[in-house]
């Protein structure tokens, strides 16, 4: 039994230490199927992917998956910068990737100065501290469920991480909507609780590594004490002996290609063995 994908690692796109190929031959070697490069977004202020760099990125992703075969998945970590829900990456952006994934990062910038100010500093501001305002809770709350509304979201990432939300009310509202939750093996910032909760609603989960160095791909050791000790049943991990149904057309798309070549590679008559002897 085993994962069959990880959708969120990073590379020297971003603050990553290896290059696509490098999390390409990693997943390959783990007997993973697919893999997610997701570099920080356009517009994260300390190491988002710089726009120019996106084609290149995206066309490493092309030539990893057909070294490799593993389907390599061009993305971005797309960072929630508003209270309605809006990603810092532009629709023309969005359209280029494979994979749709959002969440929070204190080192996003909002599209505007009043946006920066009330979202992205209170944020900033309240996640120093082990408690954030109630109706800052609530705002944060509406903001994930609008972001869900906004896009095609494939999965929600490291959810509460440096933001402070209803993740229960999220998770529901994200299994409605054909979203999932990530656990994030590099820092699961769920609480048992709430991840009980989610499981008892039937909460969908995709398990990823958030991996910095090639060595990490595909490592889900510490999420996978994490289901053991609290019995969240298996038939609830997206990845686990199976592909995740993403609900991103971009998903889809990817994968529908994918499958086709990969179809049209195993039927393709091998000529490598042709008896040439003549008498």
């Amino acid at each position: 039994m085993a994962f069959w994908g990880d959708y969120h690692t990073h590379t020297t796109y971003s603050h990553g230490k290896g290059s696509v190929m490098d999390n390409a031959n990693a997943a390959a070697g783990r007997g993973l199927k697919q893999v997610a490069i997701t570099d920080h977004g356009l517009r994260h202020v300390l190491f988002g992917v710089r726009r120019k760099n996106l084609p290149k990125m995206i066309d490493d992703c092309r030539q990893a998956t057909q070294d490799t075969h593993v389907l390599v998945l061009a993305g971005i970590e797309n960072n929630l910068c508003t209270f309605t829900g809006m990603f810092d990456a532009k629709p023309d952006d969005l359209e280029k990737l494979d994979i749709i994934q959002g969440g929070y990062h204190k080192a996003g910038v909002s599209p505007s100065f009043a946006q920066e100010f009330s979202f992205q500093m209170r944020n900033m501001f309240r996640s120093f501290v082990s408690k954030s305002p109630k109706k800052l809770i609530v705002k944060n709350t509406d903001a994930y469920l609008k972001l869900i509304d906004n896009y095609e979201l494939d999965f929600i990432g490291h959810m509460n991480r440096d933001i402070r939300a209803d993740a229960v009310e999220v998770a529901k509202y994200a299994k409605d909507k054909g979203t999932y939750v990530e656990l994030n093996n590099k820092k699961l910032t769920l609480t048992d609780g709430e991840l009980e909760k989610m499981a008892e609603y039937g909460v969908e989960f995709v398990c990823n590594s958030d991996a910095h160095k090639a060595d990490d791909v595909g490592d889900m050791s510490a999420v996978l004490k994490v289901i053991e000790r609290l019995h969240i049943p298996y038939e609830l991990i997206a990845n686990w002996e199976r592909f995740p149904s993403f609900r991103s057309h971009n998903y889809k798309r990817a994968t529908s290609e994918w499958q086709a070549k990969t179809q049209a590679a195993a039927d393709k008559p091998d000529n490598s063995e042709t008896d040439c002897h003549v008498d």
